[in-house]
This record gives structure tokens, sequence and C-alpha cells, in this order.
């Protein structure tokens, strides 16, 4: 099953695995300058601030890398350096590999976003524990989710590259070629088993005009049981029947549906009120009955159809 299928709902995994590259590129590039110039006073602000917490400053690995990084900054530096380029080089990699589709080119990146997703959260974390001592809690909240949606996108640029991984694993498959054809960026269309009934060709049905055969042909046909030859059934076209009955409808809703605007004169649709008559008194009461008949039975028909 593929890890995604898209990179954030827009564009494909592969354009998606070559932009986690760039900004790959840009942020351990960014790193490697800031080292280059300032050196390790970068890291002067975590180290007071792991020198003045009373939890962490007694920690072994604590300890460990303050002294690596005050006894020997020359080589401090120089590890950063290494993993930096280090990672740049693994998104170049990953780069010509989204770009010719091979997957090994892919996998070094995963492992470096990866390894840099669990320092991430781990440093998060700890920075948290030590700065609710020292800040209010609103800038707490703000700082907890800022570093939660980095590390969200760190992890999911990770992931990225390893659906990166499967994608091309899926083209490069036999079952993927023997659908799509050899070439992945050139996928073949696959025919459907199930045409459509417009796209199926028209059946021509040829008649042939055979002759009647005289009596003795007949005898010797009805013995060996061609005779009476079998006419072909016949099959009759009938229109398709309503699925729902057609509404019943009372008699004087009837009368009111078919009288027609041909009729309105006719004297038998008022019950034979005269038009003068129906204006005032029961005549009136009559015509806004038939009315009402004559339009609900129109609305019934109209429902029904």
């Amino acid at each position: 099953m593929l890890f995604m299928e898209s990179y954030m709902c827009y564009c494909s995994v592969r354009l998606g695995s070559i932009l986690v590259s760039v900004l790959t590129i840009i942020r351990c590039l960014a790193h490697s300058l800031v080292l280059f110039t300032m050196g390790l006073k970068v890291f002067e602000p975590l180290i007071d601030l792991f020198e003045h917490d009373s939890e962490y400053k007694d920690r072994k690995w604590v300890r460990k890398y303050i002294s690596w990084s005050e006894d020997s900054p020359e080589s401090f530096n120089a590890v950063f350096q290494i993993i930096s380029f280090s990672h740049i080089a693994a998104a170049m990699l990953c780069i010509w590999g989204s770009i010719k589709l091979q997957k090994w080119f892919v996998l070094p990146l995963a492992f470096f976003e990866f390894l840099y997703f669990i320092n991430i959260t781990a440093l998060h974390i700890v920075l948290m524990i030590m700065l609710k001592k020292q800040i209010n809690l609103g800038f707490l909240i703000i700082l907890t989710l800022m570093g939660c949606f980095y590390i969200l996108f760190v992890g999911y640029n990770a992931i990225t590259c390893v659906a990166m991984f499967q994608i091309i694993s899926l083209v490069r498959s036999p079952r993927y070629r023997d659908l799509y054809g050899e070439d992945p960026f050139h996928p073949l269309v696959m025919r459907t088993s199930q045409q459509k009934d417009s796209q199926k060709p028209l059946q021509v049905l040829r008649m042939h005009d055979v002759d009647d055969t005289d009596i003795d042909e007949q005898k010797r046909l009805s013995r060996i049981g061609l005779w009476p030859r079998r006419q072909p059934p016949v099959a009759s076209v009938l229109s398709e029947q309503a699925r729902y009955p057609q509404p019943q409808l009372k008699w004087w809703q009837q009368q009111a549906l078919s009288t027609g605007d041909a009729n309105l004169q006719d004297t038998s649709v008022y019950r034979n009120w005269q038009s003068k008559e129906l204006l005032n008194g029961v005549g009136g009461e009559v015509q806004r009955k038939s009315d009402l008949n004559r339009r609900y039975a129109e609305n019934q028909m109209h429902r029904w159809y």
C-alpha cells in the first residue's frame, strides 16, 4: 500500500520529492554557512540553557556534548559540516533518482530525513520542558504549536521520500509493465473488458434467400430431423413499463383534467351554471372547486411522468 498518492494534496509525489530535496539543500546550506561564519557561538544560548537547568545540567549526555564543544571545537564543527554536506549529497541523489526513476537513489534522503525527524523531536521536547520554567504560558503554547507543526512537516517529507521509493518500485514491476508498457512516463491506456453500448459495433443481419424444396427433399430431411425448419424466435420490442403505477384519480379530477382550455365555454363543465352566475353565489364556489381539482390532477400526472 502506498503511503501517499499526492504531495500536499496538490502535486505528484515525484514533484514532491524534488521539492523536499530542494528545501533540504537550502536548509543544510543555511546551517553550514552559519557555522562557517559564527562558529560555535551559535550553540552558546543552548549551552547556557542546559547549564542553568537543574534537571538536565548533570545528565551524562549533556555533559558529554558540552565538554566536547569546549575541548575540541574544531572537530565538533567538522562533524556538523560533514553531516550537513552528506545531507545535501543525499538530497541531490534524491533529485536524480526522482527524475530518472531510480529507487535506490531516493533511500539516502529518506534515511537522513528520518534521523533529522527523531533529533528535532527529542530536542523540541527537552526545550519545552526547560522553557516552561522561564517563560509565560501563552508564549510556551505558541512555541509548542510551532515546533509541532515543523516536526509534522519534517516527518511528512520523510514519508514522501518513502512513498517515492514505493511508486518507483511499482512502475518498475513486471505486472505494471505488462499492463501499461515499458515506458512509465507514457503509459498505455488499458482496454476495458466491458465496452459501453455506444462503443459496441453494430451487428449486421444478413438475410439469405432459401428456395423451397420439393416434397421428396422434405421427406428426406424429415427423416433426419431437419424438416420442418425451425424458425428463429421473434423478439418483440416493447416499451419500458413504468416503475410506479399511474396515480388513481377520482371521477371529478378526471373530469377537471379532461377539460381543456377549448372546452371551458361548455356549460357542462361548471354543472350547467352560466358564466354570469359563476361570478356570484354558489356558482363561484363550483368554479373554484373545479379549478382546484384540475390543478391537483395535473400535478399528480406531472409527478407520475
